[in-house]
């Protein structure tokens, strides 16, 4: 295990983390702050890597693949990997006395890492994370302008309200390449090829349609998860991942209650993924989201116990990479971000945006910054800039409606000025019917292209994550700062 002595104090040190997956926290906070855990277990399996959990402890602090210290002067030190492909590599930063101890672990084939003492922190990170892409093989297509239903439809959604937002789109010629139709259309998780009752037709019947538009058709699935419910699990209780019992996991907690795992080393499971990315490309979808990957990597008994999680992981992705083409545009959601890298097109690269700003009870009260906000991914996607490397990063959906949403005026400027900083991906959910004038004009500015971002420092922060770039500043915190309102970012709209 690879160990560094650094002779400096602890309270001197800001610390820059990438969490596990899409959803898991990225922040840059002093040394000596504590890093939440959650106090749900089974958030542990949807929102971090149980294997390896935030610490919970004062000045220790954990992160995947990369991490960065920064010193008052804006240098101190970078650790990285130089490949994900086949393993999970594991960072420590532990305050010990007057100085800070930093280790490395991989768990799965044997990795290269680099150590850098630099005299600037972004410019090292960003140039260690482009090297992984490159040896990665990274996948950075143009940025797609995409609506999805989810953020107002959720699991509601039909065919009619796909088709009439479509038209509406059209109507108001708002630039969307893609109008992408999201969970809700199938009848159970695991259950693709057949519809739900309330959906008024099947998942086929939709692209049509949008083509006439000129949209292309864009689908969610959950490919790696199966309900205990599903007809999948009731067929194949043999392809998912099991506990030290033989019997098959329940694992996270969605849709009302846990689900199961697939076991991506089982032959019979490489090929149905195949087959369910080839059908959906054969019903017309060249465009899919892919959520709840991280599924795949959870600890387990698996077919072949040779094979590391990270592997199985990767195994499972290239299945749906195969099924769908190498001309198919993969978004990753929920997933182990670096494992995906050369994989997927884009990827998710924070918690999931939502019509309010904040959940205090569970970000605070029971240490989970994982969940839904408009706060949280904030937060984490801004912290993950240099990721355009890896991927077209998706920092999820502009909300521009005043209606169904507790946003003020000010937050909604805040998602939009996020939108342009990280670049990437521009998305909506708003019924467009909903959208007055103002909500139009600012739907626009957010479906504009623009290139990443860069902060102009790490050394300090409004709120815990990185947040002075040169095109804006963003105030995270609950207090105006300055000419900053509460949760408001300096950026001409």
């Amino acid at each position: 295990m690879p160990e560094w002595n650094l002779s400096i104090a602890p309270a001197h040190v800001r610390v820059l983390i990438s969490g596990y997956q899409s959803w898991s926290e990225a922040e840059l906070r002093p040394l000596t702050d504590v890093q939440a855990v959650p106090l749900m277990a089974w958030r542990h399996e949807q929102g971090h890597d149980p294997a390896f959990l935030p610490s919970g402890e004062a000045g220790v602090w954990r992160s995947h693949t990369v991490l960065a210290l920064v010193r008052p002067d804006g240098g101190g030190w970078v650790g990285a990997a130089k490949d994900a492909t086949g393993s999970f590599i594991h960072w420590e930063a532990r305050a010990k006395g007057d100085a800070v101890h930093v280790s490395a672990t991989v768990e799965g084939p044997d990795v290269e890492l680099t150590w850098d003492d630099t005299d600037d922190v972004i410019l090292t990170l960003e140039r260690r994370a482009a090297e992984l892409g490159q040896n990665m093989h990274a996948r950075t297509p143009a940025p797609q302008r995409v609506w999805c239903s989810w953020y107002s439809y959720y699991r509601g959604v039909t065919l009619e309200a796909m088709l009439e937002n479509a038209r509406l789109a059209r109507q108001h010629n708002l630039p969307f390449d893609v109008f992408q139709l999201d969970d809700g259309f199938q009848s159970d998780l695991g259950d693709w090829f057949t519809a739900s009752d309330h959906f008024g037709g099947h998942a086929r019947d939709l692209p049509a349609g949008l083509n006439q538009l000129g949209f292309t058709a864009g689908l969610w699935l959950a490919p790696f998860l199966a309900s205990p419910t599903s007809q999948l699990f009731a067929d194949h209780p043999e392809w998912m991942l099991r506990g030290e019992d033989g019997r098959p996991l329940s694992v996270g907690h969605n849709w009302g209650g846990a689900y199961h795992a697939l076991d991506t080393t089982h032959p019979q499971v490489l090929a149905w993924l195949r087959e369910l990315a080839a059908t959906a490309r054969s019903w017309g979808y060249p465009y899919l989201k892919l959520d709840f990957l991280y599924g795949a990597a959870l600890p387990g008994v698996r077919h072949d116990p040779t094979v590391g999680r990270a592997q199985a992981y990767r195994m499972g992705l290239q299945a749906l990479r195969d099924g769908a083409g190498e001309d198919a545009f993969l978004l990753g959601c929920g997933a182990p971000l670096a494992a995906s890298v050369g994989l997927v097109d884009a990827m998710r690269t924070g918690p999931d945006v939502a019509p309010l700003w904040d959940e205090d009870s569970r970000r605070v009260w029971l240490g989970d910054a994982t969940g839904p906000s408009a706060r949280n991914a904030l937060h984490t996607a801004l912290s993950r800039w240099y990721q355009h490397a890896w991927y077209q990063p998706d920092p999820d959906v502009a909300i521009c409606r005043r209606e169904l949403s507790l946003l003020t005026a000010t937050e909604r400027h805040t998602i939009a000025a996020m939108l342009d900083v990280v670049g990437g991906l521009r998305a909506s959910s708003d019924p467009i019917a909903m959208l007055d004038a103002d909500g139009l004009a600012l739907l626009r500015r957010c479906l504009e292209i623009s290139g990443p971002d860069r902060p102009t420092t790490l050394t300090e922060s409004l709120g815990g994550a990185v947040t002075r770039f040169s095109r804006a500043t963003f105030n995270l915190t609950d207090s105006r700062v300055g000419d900053l309102p509460a949760h408001g970012a300096q950026w001409p709209l």
